[in-house]
């Protein structure tokens, strides 16, 4: 099958690793077409969890990559999912499939949102959190650090869920867990608040360039803040009769780790399996200029309209606006064009 990834860094690669390993045509196309330079005289090798070499096919024209695919796929960080949406958005059909890898901050609603309004009946799916966990590592090279056992989906419109489902499991594997609706998968989303308390307590770290691990930064201290913050998540999704997975089923279920163990046991025994990975090391990381604008922010977001206090978040965006000296809030450039009355309703 003839998938379109809508972005070209690691994930997107990883992705397009998978899906030709699966015997499907991926082909990547970069918004600036600065991303595939370096693809277009060399092949693309895959390393770590799934190996592979082969050339991948490039787009520089998105509207005749868009005609040629049955699949869309946006795979680029939430801070360019609307510009590139909008872009997208002219030359998807009705017989178009597009999956939001990963949907942060409603996207998924967005997009489909504007389709409807153009009067344009494609399905659009969002996934909880991304299928392959891709580096990029060198020109040409993608380093793939796993393959998730597990990915929740929603569909827009739900009624599709069958079809959608199959379509995933058939490009990347069985591995999609359905769920109720797209407020599940955004409030069942456990990066932000686990990557604004490790990039909070280890922010020293980050600004001076050291070299740490992730998993080794979640110490005890820093667990007690994960989980206190997703006490409040959960809080939330309860609001909205949501029952959503906890940071620490999340690490069971995700890296095979046996009951009982507390959360920084788990974050220690994952170190010392995988070593890695290295935690960021300059402030311009995802785990602060992705996760609280359309992370943390969805999730203060979502909590107001249910009536929920959550004091840690609130807390979390005004610490990181201080340090950063800006406002993260008003980056979000997806959830002020989302009609959220009529998805809660």
């Amino acid at each position: 099958m003839r998938v379109l990834i809508l972005g070209a860094g690691g994930i997107a690669r990883g992705m397009a690793a998978l899906l030709h390993f699966g015997g499907h045509q991926p082909l990547l196309w970069s918004p600036s077409g600065k991303g595939v330079v370096d693809l277009a005289q060399t092949d693309l090798q895959a390393s770590g969890a799934l190996q592979a070499r082969f050339r991948v096919d490039l787009a520089y024209d998105l509207a005749t990559a868009v005609k040629a695919a049955a699949v869309v796929v946006v795979a680029l960080p939430a801070n360019g999912h609307r510009r590139v949406m909008d872009l997208a958005i002219p030359h998807l059909t009705k017989e178009h499939c597009v999956i939001v890898s990963a949907q942060l901050s409603l996207g998924a609603a967005y997009l489909r949102q504007e389709l409807v309004a153009r009067s344009m009946d494609a399905t659009v799916i969002g996934w909880g959190t991304t299928v392959v966990m891709g580096r990029q590592s060198a020109p040409g090279f993608v380093q793939i650090g796993g393959l998730r056992p597990a990915v929740p989906m929603a569909v827009l419109p739900s009624s599709r869920m069958d079809s959608a489902l199959a379509l995933c499991r058939t490009l990347f594997g069985d591995r999609f867990q359905p769920e109720p609706g797209l407020l599940a998968i955004a409030l069942g989303n456990l990066n932000p608040p686990v990557h604004l308390a490790n990039a909070l307590c280890n922010l020293t770290r980050i600004e001076n360039g050291e070299t740490w691990f992730n998993y080794n930064g979640m110490t005890k201290s820093v667990a007690r803040l994960i989980l206190a913050l997703d006490a409040e998540r959960q809080s939330v999704a309860q609001a909205f009769g949501l029952s959503v997975r906890s940071v620490e089923d999340h690490f069971r279920m995700s890296f095979g780790l046996p009951d009982g163990m507390a959360l920084a046991e788990m974050a220690a025994q994952i170190h010392q399996r995988r070593g890695g990975p290295p935690g960021p090391v300059t402030l311009d990381t995802r785990f602060i200029t992705e996760d609280v604008p359309f992370g943390i922010v969805e999730i203060i977001t979502l909590a107001a309209a249910a009536g929920v206090a959550v004091p840690l978040h609130q807390a979390g965006l005004a610490l990181v606006d201080a340090l950063y000296g800006t406002k993260f809030g008003e980056q979000n450039d997806l959830l002020p064009a989302v009609n959220l009355a009529a998805l809660m309703g």
